[in-house]
């Protein structure tokens, strides 16, 4: 089973930890950097992206609406608010890998090798830090359905897919998630490809693993809603997002 494991940065936030994170041993893989270089071109370590080279690249026309609840502030670029973008894209040019890993440059654990042999004989299409079901959704058994224990609550579905959207019209069963840490399968890579070749598009942390589901492929979350994980002892790995556990309430 091949994987690739990335990274994703941006020039100006680059730093000695992701030097770091690139020397640190895990067998088995090959390990990239994904970095935007929309604020500085001259940058040129890893694998180099500008907002305009993915339009023009993936064809992608759509703006990010400040309209939309994730966009609130109304500065998101689309690298951020479609981070599906920089996946498929980084696909295109590495399309032979069974598996593709996605880490935010903030995510720091104990043990990353222990936390990649958590998952050696995990066959699902797609994993994510935090992976949650609205209250009508009856597939996906291992997905959990959101709760009033989280702080958006039922909300989260009323602000999905939100202003601007554009998926099919029979896409009713809808998924949500966090999605600092992600792994998919190439299948799943090539169906968020195709989806967004066909002019489809919604915020990243509800798209993918609405249309995954829509598709019948595999879905799983890493972290429980009981803050645990069915994967691997959270004490031993103990994964940070900005020096931060996220817990499921956070949601």
């Amino acid at each position: 089973m091949s994987n690739a494991i990335c990274v994703c940065s941006t020039s100006d936030l680059y730093g000695p930890f992701v030097d770091e994170w690139l020397n640190n041993p895990i067998t088995d893989s090959d390990k990239f950097v994904i970095v935007d270089i929309t604020k500085d071109p001259s940058f040129n370590k890893g694998f180099t992206f500008t907002e305009q080279g993915l339009r023009d690249k993936l064809n992608f026309k759509q703006e990010v609406s400040k309209h939309n609840w994730w966009n609130s502030y109304g500065n998101r670029n689309i690298a951020w608010f479609y981070a599906h973008l920089r996946m498929i894209s980084f696909y295109m040019e590495h399309p032979n890998y069974d598996y593709y890993w996605f880490f935010d440059d903030d995510i720091k654990m104990d043990n990353w090798p222990l936390f990649f042999d958590s998952f050696k004989n995990e066959d699902a299409d797609f994993l994510t830090y935090f992976l949650f079901k609205n209250i009508d959704v009856d597939t996906q058994p291992d997905v959990p359905i959101i709760d009033d224990r989280t702080y958006s609550r039922t909300e989260w579905f009323n602000r999905f897919p939100g202003v601007d959207a554009n998926l099919p019209s029979d896409m009713k069963k809808l998924f949500g998630s966090f999605f600092p840490t992600t792994r998919f399968s190439n299948k799943a890579l090539k169906t968020i490809m195709d989806y967004n070749s066909n002019g489809w598009h919604a915020y990243h942390e509800g798209m993918v693993p609405t249309i995954l589901n829509y598709e019948g492929q595999k879905l799983k979350t890493i972290i429980t809603p009981e803050n645990t994980s069915n994967f691997f002892d959270v004490n031993e790995v103990n994964i940070v997002h900005k020096n931060t556990k996220i817990n499921w309430e956070w949601i």
